[in-house]
């Protein structure tokens, strides 16, 4: 009973003084779109999800050498002092922490809303944004990006992707065949837990939902025929499975994906042999015309976190059919934005999209009901879907409707797509890129490397809404365009001049007399 009446008291909280604190909270320049942050509370609920961002104190150990376990050990307990620091100035009826970031100097809480007056009057609080709820972004398109034979070649030997999704089913016999830890899915973590709660995580990151498992299957899948499947993109890469999603839905807090994008630099060379350079997150929500590094500084941090260790991150564009607009996520300048193109020719289809979407031949259709229909004629390959969010800082295409992969229970599905498809298509080409430079230069690409020569080696396809001019992958192109690294401007120099002098010291040797 005692539990109980805790429970009750810190639900109920400041919910009674609502009306009181709301336009005060709303017009406090350190909330972060402030509508999205309070409309738990003005909906009526006693709490709401948040993350807070904390200021980093001058000896904060900003860049730090992320394979050095020292260096994240500094930032980690630079991180870890904040946040007690913060949390300890804060009654626990107020504030209940639901994740503490290991490497953003941040943490996620359920506040009431003195629980949230409290927090903007700390000097030590940057910001207070929402915990967003992000939603997932649900014929072989291997030959389309022109990878059936360069994966022979190199099939990703010596990478490992991380799945941030569903989790995966480590029992399907292409992804393992049983048992976790396995030779395929060798690592991961479950954030999401069993039900919406932190208490129900654990190191189990089975997927009982399917999607993560579809994904695994298109970025790394072991090689074998069933169908139209012939494997992953990248056979030879190692696979984490990383769970964000909570329970058995489709839904995940954008806590669970920073925390989950941490691990992955925690974890990046548990297994040395396949470090983690890959991370693949079909997910998002929301729409932005520019890179939205602002709307979320938690994963904006996470991010460049993760690429300042040397991962490549992927995340889906979105399946609303937005024509200057990509989500959450993918938005974010460290993330490479995944848009989605046809695989083959599929007849005429159907795709719910936006009210604002600007694809052609839209209708009505029950199943849209109130969005409006798009429907796509003949479908032919290598033209964008009418529903991929596209702009102009869209990254690249890769292929999508309709992927067969694997599914969970140990089968297979023919009808997976959107840009949840395409992204683990393009984290299978980047392994494939990073296994290949590897073994032609020494030394495996950066992350700004692997955006640049994927999206400028690839060829340009039809978008059915506006004409950016976006390219779909070609890995040929893009496993050719490798070369020995350039020798860098200073080794030129000395180059020259070493070859002067030699020249020089010829011309003595032979009698000759340089003029000056």
């Amino acid at each position: 009973m005692l539990i109980v009446a805790l429970c009750m008291v810190f639900l109920t909280g400041a919910g009674g003084a609502a009306s009181a604190y709301l336009p005060h909270i709303r017009n406090n320049p350190k909330v972060i779109l402030p509508d999205r942050v309070l409309r738990r509370w003005a909906a009526g609920y006693p709490t709401a999800f948040v993350i807070v961002n904390l200021k980093r104190p001058s000896d904060f150990p900003g860049r730090i050498d992320w394979d050095h376990p020292g260096d994240r050990e500094r930032r980690r307990q630079a991180v870890l002092n904040n946040q007690t620091r913060a949390l300890n100035r804060i009654q626990s009826d107020r504030l209940r922490p639901t994740a503490r970031f290991e490497y953003v100097n941040a943490f996620a809480a359920e506040v009431t809303l003195q629980g949230l007056e409290d927090l903007l009057q700390m000097d030590d609080v940057e910001s207070v944004e929402e915990d967003r709820v992000l939603e997932l972004h649900t014929n072989q398109g291997i030959s389309l990006m022109n990878a059936s034979t360069i994966r022979n070649t190199y099939n990703g030997q010596g990478i490992a992707i991380a799945i941030v999704d569903t989790g995966i089913d480590y029992n399907h016999p292409k992804l393992g065949g049983g048992g976790f830890p396995n030779a395929k899915v060798i690592g991961g973590y479950d954030y999401g837990g069993s039900i919406d709660s932190p208490a129900y995580q654990d190191a189990d990151p089975m997927d009982v939902h399917g999607h993560g498992t579809s994904c695994a299957g298109i970025a790394a899948g072991d090689v074998g025929t069933t169908g139209d499947y012939i494997g992953g993109v990248a056979p030879g890469a190692k696979l984490y499975a990383l769970k964000v999603t909570y329970g058995s839905g489709s839904s995940a807090y954008t806590s669970d994906i920073v925390s989950a994008w941490e691990w992955c630099v925690t974890h990046k060379n548990d297994n040395p042999s396949y470090p983690i350079m890959v991370i693949s997150t079909s997910l998002g929500g929301d729409g932005f015309s520019a890179a939205c590094d602002s709307y979320s500084p938690s994963m904006t941090e996470a991010a460049a976190d993760a690429v300042a260790a040397g991962i490549t991150l992927f995340a889906s564009s979105g399946n609303n059919g937005y024509c200057d607009r990509i989500s959450s996520p993918a938005c974010i300048s460290d993330i490479i934005s995944v848009g989605a193109v046809f695989d083959a020719g599929l007849g005429t289809l159907g795709f719910c999209v936006d009210p604002t979407s600007c694809a052609p031949n839209q209708g009505t259709h029950a199943s849209c009901t109130p969005n409006p229909v798009a429907w796509s004629y003949s479908t032919p390959p290598d033209r964008e879907t009418p529903y991929s969010n596209t702009a102009g800082f869209l990254d690249l295409l890769a292929p999508s409707h309709n992927a067969y992969t694997t599914a969970k229970g140990g089968g297979y599905t023919s009808t997976f797509g959107g840009t949840s498809a395409a992204c683990p298509y393009a984290a299978g080409a980047a392994a494939i890129l990073q296994s290949a430079a590897i073994a032609l230069r020494g030394a495996a690409l950066s992350p700004a490397e692997v955006r640049s020569i994927l999206a400028n080696t690839g060829d340009v396809v039809t978008d059915v809404k506006m004409s950016y001019g976006k390219r779909r992958i070609n890995l040929v192109n893009a496993v050719n365009s490798l070369t020995a690294p350039a020798v860098p401007a200073m080794d030129r120099v000395v180059f020259f001049i070493a070859i002067v002098v030699l020249l020089a010291l010829a011309c003595t040797r032979m009698g000759i007399r340089v003029k000056k």
